[in-house]
């Protein structure tokens, strides 16, 4: 038996395969759905091989000839970059173990029942990577004795691309306003006190309206451009900028309290050819994800390492992450937790990092070593 994470590896042998596709070539009930389902639709043995496809799914994944197709299995037709990584396929790497696809179809082969997933797919065709969200729809059928899986593939990248945008925006949005209202409640029970103005609570307020300000202006841009490789290109700002817009996300953060944050920012000036606020939203949401994964009385650190071409962020916690979850951290569409809205900390990381301000974000995570979480900018 090959090796497997997930999925039996087992394929059919050829010659029940060669039964299996002229059974199914001469149903007329199959042939209907193929001729008229408009949507992307393949069709599966029990064993995960396609043994028929529509023309839409054809299409779809670039295939000229549908007989180069047969016998694949699905993330193998779609060229999913782990697809060839066991001899067996797609559905036994240990990536496979968290795909909405697979899961999708084991449903639909073990319990016989009809299961609808939210697949996180990374694709690689003629050197090109490419990030899908796809809901993938796995059905058993059984016709004359043979069982099969139709499987409905709907992609929605772009839309799960611009419902994310937004909900990262009022994500981070948040947190600008959780200090806000800190500082005002701070502010008004000072007042009362002591009968006085607390100028640092003002000056705090002052700068979080601002943040609250440039986000908004900032969201409009992305939301409205759809090229924005340009839109940042000549913006500069300092070190102290950088760290003036981070204490406004986490200086009345509640986990405060209970968490440390330990910076150690360079003594000498140092200028980027950056946003700001942009960093700040990565830096932020590295130290808010830290301090949510440790205890109480941990501590949080960051480092910034500045040289003649890069300046490099790191942001560590004594935590690590489990195996499974470090192999998709940062893959588009992916959430380790159920429901929407989720894992928005390490995609806006990732997004804001890499799409719009043209550094790298990486993370390397063990149990002797805590996890660092880092962004790379071009000086």
């Amino acid at each position: 038996m090959k090796e497997t994470y997930f999925a039996p590896p087992e394929k059919t042998d050829r010659r029940k395969f060669g039964n299996q596709l002229e059974s199914l070539s001469k149903d007329p009930l199959m042939t209907t759905l193929l001729t008229t389902m408009s949507g992307l639709l393949v069709v599966l043995n029990e064993d995960r091989q396609i043994v028929a496809m529509n023309s839409a799914f054809l299409q779809a994944i670039g295939y000229k000839d549908p007989e180069a197709a047969i016998g694949l299995r699905l993330g193998q037709s779609l060229n999913c970059i782990h697809g060839h990584e066991k001899p067996a396929g797609c559905g036994t790497t240990l990536h496979c173990s968290t795909c909405g696809a697979v899961i999708a179809m084991m449903t639909a082969i073990r319990e016989d029942r009809t299961n609808e997933q939210i697949c996180a797919l990374t694709t690689e065709q003629n050197g090109i990577i490419k990030n899908l969200c796809l809901i993938v729809k796995a059905q058993p059928l059984t016709l004359d004795g043979n069982r099969w899986i139709l499987v409905f593939v709907q992609d929605i990248t772009q839309q799960h691309f611009w419902i994310n945008l937004e909900r990262i925006f009022f994500h981070d949005i948040r947190n600008i306003l959780g200090s806000l209202t800190a500082s005002t409640e701070m502010l008004k029970l000072e007042t009362l006190q002591n009968n006085k103005v607390d100028d640092h609570l003002v000056d705090m307020i002052m700068k979080a309206t601002r943040r609250l300000s440039e986000e908004i202006s900032i969201q409009s841009v992305l939301a409205h451009e759809k090229n924005t490789a340009h839109l940042f290109k000549n913006a500069q700002t300092t070190m102290d900028d950088i760290r003036g817009d981070l204490d406004i996300i986490l200086s009345r953060h509640p986990l405060r309290k209970t968490r440390t944050i330990e910076a150690f920012w360079p003594d000498e000036p140092v200028t980027l050819n950056t946003v700001s606020l942009l960093v700040s939203r990565v830096l932020g949401n590295m130290a808010v994800n830290a301090m949510e994964a440790g205890e109480e009385g941990d501590s949080i650190r960051l480092f910034v390492h500045v040289s003649t071409e890069t300046v490099r962020f790191d942001v560590w916690n004594a935590q690590a992450i489990s195996p499974e979850n470090q192999k998709r951290i940062f893959q588009l569409h992916y959430s380790t937790k159920p429901g929407g809205g989720r894992g928005l900390g390490t995609y806006s990381m990732k997004l804001f990092g890499e799409k719009y301000l043209h550094g790298s974000v990486s993370f390397t995570s063990s149990k002797e070593g805590g996890t660092t979480f880092s962004l790379t900018l071009p000086r």
